[in-house]
């Protein structure tokens, strides 16, 4: 059986990187009794899969994980179970039952929605005029380091699928998010010239449909 869980990551766990978190939700399924699947091999492990990384710091109101169990198991029950095994900051919001051959989460997903409010005043006036300017330009070319360790320029403008204040000054980011090239937030901020600290909070992933996004329960 695979459970499909959808859950949110705030406060001092936006702070917490994905090993910090893998291990949380091991120690939480086994302290829940769940029969979870483990992998085969000479260095065993439970069958998890998470959805694409979040950054350290950023906050998200829609991370995913899919566990697969040995046993059927009623997802109420184990939304109930598994939630009073978690740390405040981590919240079930949802577990649903799917298909054994469903797809990964990360090959389905391919948007991320990002909410940057800011820690100080801004002007928005300014803002939309640079978020215009930077719409605007036919390439964003940004620096990265490459597997061996060299930086390399990648554009990012392909990525980059919409920028609004709602409300102002809050800016909402739909970029690409995907195995075939992702776009971060802070290398839009970077690419923005926005030195004001900021809060980034990821409120959702979905799967481009046309002109619908549908969240990944939407998909089942």
């Amino acid at each position: 059986m695979r459970l499909r869980l959808k859950y949110s990551k705030t406060g001092q766990m936006a702070f917490l990187g994905h090993l910090e978190m893998l291990r949380f939700w091991q120690r939480a399924l086994r302290r829940a009794d769940l029969p979870v699947a483990m992998s085969h091999g000479f260095n065993p492990h439970p069958r998890l899969a998470f959805g694409p990384a979040l950054a350290v710091g950023v906050a998200s109101l829609a991370e995913y994980l899919d566990v697969e169990l040995t046993a059927d198991r009623e997802p109420g029950r184990v939304r109930k179970e598994l939630q009073a095994q978690l740390p405040p900051g981590l919240a079930i919001l949802l577990i649903q039952a799917i298909p054994a051959g469903a797809p990964a989460l990360t090959a389905v997903i391919d948007v991320a929605v990002y909410r940057v409010s800011w820690l100080a005043a801004v002007d928005p006036g300014e803002l939309e005029q640079r978020v215009e300017a930077l719409l605007a330009r036919p390439e964003i070319p940004v620096s990265r380091p490459g597997k061996d360790g060299r930086p390399r320029v990648k554009d990012i403008r392909p990525g980059i699928l919409e920028l609004t204040l709602a409300p102002a000054p809050d800016l909402v980011m739909l970029l690409q998010c995907s195995p075939a090239g992702s776009v971060r937030p802070e290398e839009v901020l970077q690419a923005l010239d926005w030195e004001v600290p900021v809060r980034i909070t990821r409120t959702g992933l979905f799967a481009r449909r046309g002109d619908d996004l549908l969240a990944p329960e939407d998909l089942i």
